[in-house]
């Protein structure tokens, strides 16, 4: 068959290659969706914790100086404060995990840091299915003398 300069169209491999190339994109595209979907998760578990540890961090600023949350129970002081996961096995006071992920908020206490009369507390926040995802929040507040 030869070709004639009068027939228009394309042939069958220039299809071919033009949906292989359809192809490639559309899976790349399907692929960005799944990291995107992964990103946002992880961002709202990230944004629930540091609102769950906030609020801890302000209740903790709300409590009157005798209060028992405001004790360093395992006599740590400043070493605790450098536990920057706040495991909950070393940590002064922990509450329930909650949740799906297991978001646990913790805390370290500090007293008479870094002053007489001040309290230094790290207020950590873990999760994941095994708490290796986490952040920290420190602050100082007055204290006992």
């Amino acid at each position: 068959m030869r070709w004639d300069a009068r027939q228009k169209g394309f042939t069958l491999i220039e299809v071919l290659i033009a949906l292989s190339i359809l192809a490639v994109g559309i899976l790349a595209v399907a692929a960005l969706q799944g990291q995107a979907l992964r990103a946002a998760a992880g961002a709202e578990l990230s944004g629930r914790a540091r609102a769950a540890a906030a609020s801890q961090a302000e209740g903790l600023l709300a409590l009157p100086d005798d209060h028992p949350h405001l004790r360093d129970r395992n006599g740590n002081g400043r070493a605790g404060l450098d536990d920057r996961e706040a495991d909950p096995q070393g940590a002064d006071h922990c509450l329930p995990p909650e949740g799906p992920q297991g978001l646990q908020v913790c805390w370290n206490v500090a007293e008479n840091d870094p002053a007489p009369g001040l309290i230094s507390l790290r207020v950590a926040a873990r999760w994941g299915p095994t708490g290796d995802k986490g952040l920290a929040l420190d602050l100082v507040r007055t204290g006992r003398d």
